[in-house]
Formats: C-alpha cells, sequence, structure tokens
C-alpha cells in the first residue's frame, strides 16, 4: 500500500518505469536480430536496474524480486557467461508483463505477492548455461567467495559482489578476494566496458583504487574522467504538466477563439458603416490581433500533441508474440514515428491498431510455406505509419499477405443476413470491403485465440467516429490489405458547414462533407418506401434533417452528401451559411449526452449552434438503412 506521503513520488516512478519498461521491451526484441550487441545489453542491464532501485526505494518488493532475477540474467548475458536464447528472452519479456501489472495493482492499492514461478525460472536460467571460462587451476567466483566466507554473494553479479566488498570497513575487506575477483573482471568484462558502463560504475574496484578514491573524496574533487557532470540534455527541458491544467488552458483558448470570431464579424459591421482614419488603424490592431491569437491556439494545441512513437512502440512485442503462436514468420516495419497527433486520440487508438494488427497477421499473412508456393519472400511485412496531410493526420496499417476475398465477404454477409440478396447485387467492391466492420461479422470458419469471435473490427470503427475520423480499405487478392484511418490534428476546434434546418442553425462537422448538391439538381426518388438520392448511378441513402431532428419536414433547398462510418448518406438540409471555425463545447451535465448532437458552439455573432453528429443520427433513424 502506497502512503499518501509517498504518493508524489510514487507517481514519478510508475512514469519512469513505463519508460524504462518500454526500453527494456524494445532492446530485447532488437537484441534477437543482433545478440552480440553490447551497447543494447548494457542499456538493457541499466534500465532494470534503475527500475529495481526505485521499485526498492519505495518498498515495491514483488517488483524488486522479479526486477533483481532479471537483471541478475542481464548482467550474466551481459559478462558474456550466457548466451541470449529464445526461452531467456521469454523469461524476461515475461518479467516485464509482470512488473507492468504490479505497478497497476499497487496504484489500485493492491498486495502484490512475488511470482515464486517466475524468479525460480528467472534464476534456473541464470545459473544453467554459465560457461565455465577458468584458467586450468583457478577458483571460479563461487569458489572463491566459498574460501572467503562470502558465499552469500553467490549468484550475484560480479559488479554487484564488488560494490558490497569494496563498502566494508579496511579491516574486513579481502583484499586477496578483490584483486581474484579484479583479474576475473579484466579478463572477461573490461574489454568490454563502454564510456557509459564507466560514468555509471566509475572504477573498477580494487584495493588501490579504493584507497585512491577515498582520497579524493576527502579532498573535495573527483577525476574527470571517472564522474563528468552529467551532458544538458533535451530531456532536463520537458516540465511533466498536469494534463486538467492543459485542459484547462485549452478551454481558456477556446473562448478567446471564440471572442476573436466576434470581434472580426462585428468590426467588419463598423468598416462598412464608417470610414475614417481611426477605423483603419483598428483595421490593423485587430489584424495584428487575430495572428497573435491564431498563433497562440496553434501553440496550445500543440501541448497537447504526443509522437505516435509512444503509440507505435507497444506493437513489435504484438507481432512477435503473435508470429510465434501462429507459426509465421512476419517483419514489422515502422514509419512516420516523429508525427504527432491529439493526445485524446493517441490513448484511444491502442485497441483499434491491436486488431487491424492482429487481423493483418493472422487472417493476412500467409504461413511460410505457402507464402513461398505463392514466389513470395517467407517472412511477411506488416507496416504501420503515420503521415499527414492537409490539416489530418493518417494512421496506415498495410500488410503483404493474401489480401480479402471480396466474394467470401459477401457471401458470408449473406449467411448472416446481414444484407439482402437484392442489396448484394448493387453493392460495389468498396461497400462490401466495409462490411468487415459490422458488428458480430467474420469470415474465420473456426474461432481462436487471436481471431474469428467477430469482434473487434467494429470497435475499430466505433473509435474512428467517436473522433471525427474516417476510414478507407483497399485490398489486392494476392497481394495485400491497406486499411487507412484519418483523424483532425485536434478535437476541440473544428471547421464546421452552418447550416439551417426548419428555420435554425446547426453546424456540421466539415470533414465528414463530400459533395453538396443544390435541391433543384438532385436526382430524388423512393425505394423500398424510403428517399434516395441516385448519384451517379450509385444509390444514397437519404435522410431529411428537419424530420430526423422532429422539427418538421421543411424545403429540400440543398442535398449534402456525406461520409458516416463506412457508408455515404445524404442529408437535407434548408440552406447554407458557409462554413467556420468552432470550439466544440460539451452539452454539460443538466443537458447529458443526446444521441444525434456531439455539442455546441458559439457563432461569430453571439448566436449558440448545436454541432450535428450525423452517425449519430444515422444510428438512430435509420440504422439498417445501408443494408436494405
Amino acid at each position: 500500500m502506497i502512503s499518501d506521503e509517498m504518493r508524489e513520488i510514487f507517481n514519478e516512478f510508475v512514469v519512469e518505469a513505463e519508460e524504462n519498461l518500454q526500453k527494456v521491451e524494445e532492446n530485447l526484441l532488437e537484441l534477437e536480430k543482433d545478440p552480440q550487441n553490447e551497447e543494447l545489453l548494457n542499456a538493457t542491464f541499466r534500465a532494470m536496474h534503475t527500475l529495481k532501485g526505485g521499485a526498492g526505494f519505495l518498498g515495491l518488493k514483488a517488483i524488486v524480486d522479479v526486477a533483481h532475477a532479471a537483471e541478475d540474467v542481464l548482467g550474466k548475458l551481459r559478462s558474456g557467461e550466457l548466451t541470449l536464447t529464445p526461452e531467456i528472452n521469454d523469461a524476461i519479456l515475461e518479467a516485464v508483463d509482470f512488473i507492468r501489472s504490479a505497478i497497476e495493482r499497487y496504484e489500485a492499492g493492491e498486495e502484490v505477492e512475488t511470482p515464486e514461478d517466475l524468479v525460480n525460472k528467472l534464476r534456473s536460467l541464470e545459473q544453467g548455461e554459465v560457461k565455465e571460462e577458468k584458467a586450468q587451476g583457478e577458483e571460479s567466483i563461487d569458489e572463491l567467495l566459498d574460501r572467503f566466507g562470502f558465499s552469500h554473494l553467490k549468484g550475484k553479479p560480479i559488479e554487484e559482489i564488488l560494490e558490497e566488498l569494496i563498502l566494508l570497513p579496511p579491516d574486513e575487506r579481502p583484499s586477496e578476494l578483490i584483486e581474484a575477483l579484479d583479474r576475473i573482471v579484466a579478463k572477461g568484462e573490461a574489454s568490454q566496458e563502454t564510456a557509459e558502463k564507466e560514468e555509471e560504475k566509475a572504477i573498477q574496484p580494487t584495493e588501490e583504487t579504493v584507497e585512491e578514491k577515498r582520497e579524493e573524496v576527502k579532498a573535495g574533487e573527483l577525476k574527470k574522467e571517472e564522474r563528468k557532470p552529467a551532458p544538458k540534455t533535451e530531456g532536463e527541458k520537458v516540465v511533466r504538466i498536469d494534463v486538467h491544467k492543459i485542459e484547462s488552458l485549452m478551454n481558456l483558448v477556446g473562448e478567446l477563439v471564440l471572442e476573436r470570431n466576434r470581434l472580426l464579424r462585428i468590426f467588419q459591421k463598423l468598416y462598412d458603416e464608417y470610414q475614417s482614419k481611426t477605423v483603419d488603424e483598428l483595421e490593423t490592431v485587430i489584424s495584428s490581433l487575430d495572428r497573435i491569437v491564431g498563433d497562440l491556439q496553434l501553440a496550445v494545441m500543440k501541448t497537447r500533441m504526443q509522437p505516435v512513437k509512444r503509440l507505435f512502440q507497444k506493437f513489435p512485442r504484438v507481432v512477435r508474440d503473435l508470429a510465434r503462436m501462429l507459426g509465421k514468420e512476419v517483419e514489422l516495419v515502422l514509419e512516420g514515428e516523429d508525427a504527432e497527433m491529439d493526445k485524446t486520440v493517441l490513448e484511444k487508438l491502442e485497441e483499434p491498431l491491436i486488431h487491424l494488427i492482429r487481423n493483418a497477421v493472422d487472417h493476412g499473412i500467409e504461413p511460410p510455406d505457402e507464402r513461398e508456393r505463392a514466389g513470395k519472400p517467407r517472412k511477411g511485412i506488416v507496416k504501420l505509419s503515420a503521415y499527414y496531410h492537409g490539416d489530418r493526420i493518417f494512421i496506415e496499417v498495410y500488410d503483404d499477405g493474401r489480401g480479402i476475398d471480396v466474394e467470401k465477404v459477401k457471401r458470408k454477409a449473406l449467411e448472416k443476413g446481414i444484407i439482402s440478396p437484392d442489396r448484394a447485387e448493387k453493392m460495389t467492391e468498396k461497400d462490401v470491403l466495409f462490411l468487415i466492420f459490422h458488428p458480430g461479422f467474420s469470415t474465420k470458419e473456426q474461432t481462436s485465440e487471436v481471431s474469428g469471435r467477430g469482434v473487434g473490427m467494429d470497435v475499430v470503427m466505433n473509435t474512428v467516429s467517436a473522433f471525427r475520423g474516417t476510414i478507407d480499405i483497399e485490398t489486392e487478392k494476392g497481394k495485400g490489405t491497406r486499411i487507412v484511418l484519418s483523424f483532425p490534428l485536434t478535437v476541440g476546434i473544428i471547421r464546421s458547414l452552418l447550416v439551417s434546418v426548419d428555420g435554425k442553425l446547426f453546424a456540421i462537422p466539415i470533414h465528414s462533407v463530400l459533395e453538396i448538391i443544390q435541391g433543384e439538381d438532385a436526382e430524388i426518388t423512393t425505394v423500398s418506401g424510403k428517399e434516395v438520392l441516385i448519384l451517379r448511378e450509385l444509390t444514397i441513402p437519404l435522410i431529411n434533417l428537419g424530420e430526423a431532428l422532429e422539427m418538421g419536414g421543411g424545403k429540400v433547398g440543398y442535398v449534402i452528401v456525406s461520409q458516416v462510418g463506412s457508408q455515404k448518406v445524404a442529408f437535407t438540409v434548408e440552406d447554407l451559411f458557409g462554413d467556420e471555425e468552432v470550439v466544440v463545447k460539451p452539452l454539460g451535465k443538466i443537458i447529458g449526452e443526446v444521441q444525434g448532437i456531439s455539442g455546441a458552439t458559439i457563432t461569430g455573432d453571439g448566436k449558440v449552434v448545436l454541432i450535428l453528429d450525423l452517425d449519430g443520427i444515422l444510428k438512430r433513424e435509420m440504422r439498417s438503412i445501408t443494408f436494405v
């Protein structure tokens, strides 16, 4: 149980622990490809050592026990006494998973027991493959410790043994043992020491160097080569700020943007009515203010932005474990990790991307033998990339697997009653592909631990819709599949199309507007008793917004063709009033959530306008319209 006094320190430990765990996980996956990389081994050891130290300070015994056992294995890998094997890698990754779950349980105030099975597994791996490298007649480390009465230190990394011996009083310090251990270090590890290692350990702890160092400490100075001042890094410039403070600042900037819009609208009226030198000077000031508010808005928005690397770095482990479970060879390629997106969206994307990547590895990538027969490399490629286009960020998941069998998808949809035979005949290939996002849909004949339960892809669609995103899918049989998600760079401020319905003003997020058609030019007809829009031989469901909002029919001045989730839907409105940048405000606790309304805003002339959620309107009014 974490005390209130230690809570702040614990919170800092949680952040640093996640960084260190991620570093260990990434390094271990890289070491599978390059087991002799000393720099990676040293960095992995240091990360686990830091983790153990922080947990020890806070008294998190279960984490200390597991981290210590994993650190000992890494220590012997680093010294060359052990060789990295898949079993060792799996065990250390298992330790990483336990430590993550233990931190969550400590956060929740739960007691956590040391997993003895895991600790014993790590200890047995540590002892099982120790190389016998001693010269003839030379004692091993364990034999030396037994001879000098320090058997309790057996099994620890040699650096820790030396540290503990050096801290003993001079009359109890076994100089012969220290010199013997120092010779072993010189043979096995000294040649592999890196500059970073020397900064951490500072010296090779012999009796002579210990006394020399004590004298230096008394004199109040350390040798520069042994204890360099830490160089200033970019990390020192980072200030951790409470998320609520950033949200508060964002709200204030949103209010400022609204008032700026009103000021610009008022000034335009003033400019039209009066022509004078004072009005011209006021125009200069307002133009400058407009620019400054815009820059401030952009700067505050950036405080909410985080690199997608924080999300992407979780998936190499997912792909590795899935590939091993399924007996496939898969390489994950990451691109655009420096691209940034809104923190709110980033935090919600992990689950949808896991579903997409699992599907790519399970459904898409073929077994090695099948790929070889098809003339492909045995190892499949899954690519996860991020890039900007305009004011949106795109997340793309691509695999070079077998592609999606469109006819099989259509056949399964018919079997499950998701679409009717008449509808199936009229559907384009793109329409059929979007059926995979329908709740409960799956082409898998049998369920497995990985997929086939018909859950997952609808989660992707729901998340995309919730953040005003769009989704597109492309596939080629035998070549692969590409799924592209796109999101606005920020979720708080959006451009919207102002429309009127039955004399009332509403805002529609402009990203979902594909096309606008004047009412007299729109070809509207009735199919199965429901109105549809015929647009370039496509039949698009038509919804009268006035009827959907229970405000009366109203005249059809314009038809707005929109992309709502995976479907094209047309909406009728009376009039258009151009587009405007608006700040999305929640409806508040009194009103609560209203399906079809995503929030409200204030326009430049001070009017309160509701922002329409077209996806919510579609679900409420015509849930199955696409599949009629």
